[in-house]
């Protein structure tokens, strides 16, 4: 019995840090960080941007050692969800800058209007910027094109 109960108290300080700096599942619409230092994006070029390709890659150069993580807007709960990966069948929602200060992750986007929040913290600092990405079609992308290199 006394080595079940120091099993569980060894786990439970492993597994209690990285609760406590797991992001949210959710986001509210409203929802502001308290500080601009902790990353800059890279990509997309900027706030709002239009594309025929069915994913964006949000990248960023981030501050080595902050938690980082990408959320869409939610239309059905009114709210931004974490996006979740999986790598070798193992389900990863967030990621943590590394040496190189550069974070990635690939989005899939749905048609029209994507918003997306990028989110990250480090220690009790949180920052969040918001991006919108438009998904049209191909067909619109070749006559916009059309219409541009006509002029």
């Amino acid at each position: 019995m006394k080595k079940m109960i120091i099993a569980i108290l060894c786990m439970m300080i492993v597994v209690i840090p990285f609760g406590a700096m797991a992001a949210p599942e959710f986001v509210g619409v409203t929802y502001e960080g308290n500080t601009n230092g902790l990353f800059t994006i890279l990509n997309p070029d900027s706030f709002s941007t239009t594309t025929s390709n069915s994913t964006c890659i949000v990248s960023a150069a981030g501050t080595k050692g902050s938690t980082m993580a990408v959320y869409l807007y939610d239309a059905s709960t009114g709210m931004y969800r974490k996006i979740n990966t999986y790598v070798n069948n193992v389900k990863q929602n967030e990621k943590v800058v590394g040496v190189s200060g550069l974070y990635a992750e690939q989005v899939l986007l749905r048609n029209g209007l994507n918003k997306i929040l990028v989110y990250a913290q480090s220690g009790s600092s949180i920052q969040t910027k918001r991006l919108e990405v438009t998904l049209v079609s191909d067909k619109f992308g070749g006559n916009l094109k059309a219409y541009v290199m006509g002029k």
